[in-house]
This record gives structure tokens, sequence and C-alpha cells, in this order.
């Protein structure tokens, strides 16, 4: 009877205590799905430079740059430069309901077009991508194109557009380089209400100017 008891009263306080979230350093599962992940799933308070809504992990080599917008405060876009790849990241709110991504793509593809890039759309690793050839000038004025990758995902109340710059859109090794980090990416939505794609609020690291490396 005692002993019955005892077991029980361990299993209730098992199932109480709160889930522990993996962090960086975590074997987990949770790092080698799509990413970037929301806040609710990892603990992002070690191995992280916090950038408000946007937690980056911290990756030796990696420069972290910013744009801001016209007021010099908000930051339109986050910058993440790795060997000679690159990630374009910018944070929005969006309804619970989803479908930010279906309606954006069909946008951009159009905006795209409209600048004569030639446009496919991919299923990849995140879902449905888009693959562009975008008309560029050279140096000594001649023309050439660039080749992006255009992520879009979806979390709880927010949406992360996510472009792939430079080797990585082509080669696999260096795609898979800047993966892990979009894996690890995490987005800290805040309570607040917010219009739809509204910019989600990041700032500059403590300490860093408008460029800076890990």
């Amino acid at each position: 009877m005692f002993s019955f008891r005892s077991r029980s009263a361990h299993s209730r306080a098992e199932e109480s205590a709160p889930r522990r979230l993996p962090t960086l350093r975590d074997p987990d599962r949770v790092w080698s799905q799509p990413g970037p992940r929301d806040a609710s799933e990892v603990n992002h308070s070690v191995g992280y430079i916090d950038m408000g809504s946007l937690c980056v992990p911290a990756v030796p080599g990696m420069q972290v740059q910013t744009q801001m917008a016209d007021d010099k405060q908000s930051v339109v876009r986050v910058m993440l430069v790795l060997g000679t790849s690159g990630l374009q990241i910018s944070l929005a709110a969006a309804p619970r309901s989803g479908g930010v991504w279906d309606e954006l793509r069909s946008q951009i593809i159009g905006g795209l077009q409209a600048d004569g890039a030639r446009v496919e759309q991919v299923k990849g690793r995140y879902g449905t991508e888009i693959l562009a050839d975008v008309p560029v000038t050279t140096p000594d004025g001649g023309t050439a194109s660039s080749r992006m990758r255009i992520i879009g995902r979806e979390g709880p109340r927010w949406f992360a557009r996510i472009d792939v710059l430079g080797p990585a859109v082509s080669s696999q090794e260096d795609a898979r380089n800047l993966e892990q980090v979009i894996d690890r990416l995490v987005v800290v939505r805040d309570q607040h209400p917010r219009a739809r794609l509204d910019l989600l609020p990041i700032h500059l690291p403590e300490g860093a100017g408008e460029s800076s490396g890990v």
C-alpha cells in the first residue's frame, strides 16, 4: 500500500514537472527538423545572439549584418554571411490560420518576373520554395544572372522570409551548412497584437554596429 502510493506520487510529480527544452548542445531530434524554431520549442538562452524577435546561433566566423529602416532605429532584415554565401532574413506578424506564404509567393514571383528574372517553384526541404535567376549588371557593364533561393516559413503568429544567396544556392555542401543555421534560428513572437505582415521588432546585438562578426 505504501509503495503504491509513493510511486503514484512520483509519477504525478514527473507529469507535472515542466518539460526541459533542448539547448544547442543537446543532440535532440528537433535540430534535424526544418526551421526556424519557435521560442516555445527550444532553450535559446545559451549559444545565441539575441536580436529581439530573432535569436541567431553563434557560429564561429559568421558575420551578422543588418539593414536599417529610414528611421535608423528599426531593423528591416538581417544578413548572415558564412564563407561566400549568405542568408537574408525578415520577420513579420502573421495570423494563426496561416496561408501567408501561399499568398506572398505569387506576389514575389510576379515582382521577380517583372524585373526580368527566370523563376521556378520547387519542392525543397522547407516546402514550396522559389528559385530565381535574377539579371545583374557586372562591374564592366555587362550582364549576368545571380541565382537566389527564397524560403517562406510560418510559425505561431509569425512569418519568416529567408533568401539564400551565393554558392549555397547551387552547392549541396554549402547549402547544408546554411540549412543548419536556418534550422537553429529561433523566432521570439511577443504577445503584442500586430497587424498582419507588420515587421517584428529586431534590434542590433548589444554593443554591435550594423555589421558584426561572431
